[in-house]
């Protein structure tokens, strides 16, 4: 009955892994803002988050122009904006902007997520405006009047309010469920280590626990894409392009994050071969007593 029972509780333990697995994840990696702004601070140097931002950039200076200084500008002030833009994106500087502006953009995201009461009828949005500041200056190198200009706010839209909050009562009740998961997981192991048998049958359920993870981090592994794909389908198309981006990094750090956890599959393969080794060196130590 114990066997059979250790059994069932290891099997509760590898259904329940994934889960855990994907709970810590969250945490780690979705709610944690600084955890979130290392996660997507290496699209800095994505060509395509590059391209829209300098394009964002130069369009407002070029617009901020027009509306300050509406005469006596040079017809070639749209290409030096877009010339301007291009250096600021490759600028050093850029990465410090673009964490700064993603620790913002989590801010904005989970406080529509967490509280239901929260107003869902803006955008979420990038703020672009330093970008916007950075081009003026280099626009005044050729002579542009830019002193005249007050700050120019630029507001690049990421997602509605609205579809963020659509998804803010899955993510209130996953975020309460999945805390407790990896205790949920702690417990069914320990109580299937205490129902096993003898110290080898507790060290095989050890194992076991430890080959679950290892099982439950596969599965996790084969569904990163899915999801990633499911979540994609729910941005509109028009936003697709830096959400999309976003949202490729963010889901696709599960599969490095459910990686780390296949280390539990040589471990338990170990503590097993270590049972079954002391097992036969015992055997051949009391070696059965020849017949007379």
């Amino acid at each position: 009955m114990r066997p059979l029972t250790t059994f069932l509780l290891l099997v509760v333990a590898t259904l329940v892994a994934p889960l855990a697995i994907a709970g810590t994840w969250l945490t780690a990696r979705v709610d944690d803002r600084d955890e979130y702004v290392d996660t997507v601070a290496g699209l800095a140097d994505d060509q395509r988050v590059r391209a829209l931002l300098a394009e964002a950039a130069a369009d407002g200076a070029f617009t901020a122009l027009q509306q300050h200084i509406p005469v006596g500008l040079p017809e070639a002030v749209r290409e030096w904006a877009g010339v301007a833009a291009t250096a600021v994106v490759e600028s050093p500087e850029f990465p410090t902007f673009w964490r700064q502006a993603n620790g913002d953009l989590h801010d904005q995201v989970l406080a529509v997520l967490e509280d239901p009461g929260a107003p869902a009828d803006g955008m979420i949005t990038v703020d672009a405006g330093p970008l916007v500041a950075q081009v003026l200056l280099q626009l005044e190198e050729r002579g542009i009047p830019v002193g005249l200009l007050p700050r120019i706010p630029l507001l690049v839209p990421v997602e509605t309010e609205a579809k963020v909050a659509e998804a803010g009562p899955a993510y209130r009740t996953a975020d309460g469920v999945v805390r407790l998961l990896p205790l949920v997981w702690l417990g069914v192991v320990a109580l299937a280590v205490l129902v096993a048998r003898g110290w080898r049958g507790r060290v095989r359920a050890a194992a076991g626990a430890l080959l679950g993870v290892a099982i439950g981090a596969g599965a996790l592994l084969l569904t990163a894409d899915p999801l990633a794909g499911a979540a994609l389908d729910r941005v509109e198309v028009q936003r697709r392009e830096l959400a999309g981006v976003l949202l490729d990094t963010v889901i696709g750090s599960v599969e490095p994050y459910a990686r780390a956890f296949l280390w539990a599959a040589p471990v338990g393969v170990v503590l097993v071969l270590l049972t079954l080794w002391s097992g036969r060196r015992r055997e051949s130590t009391f070696p059965p007593a020849a017949d007379h």
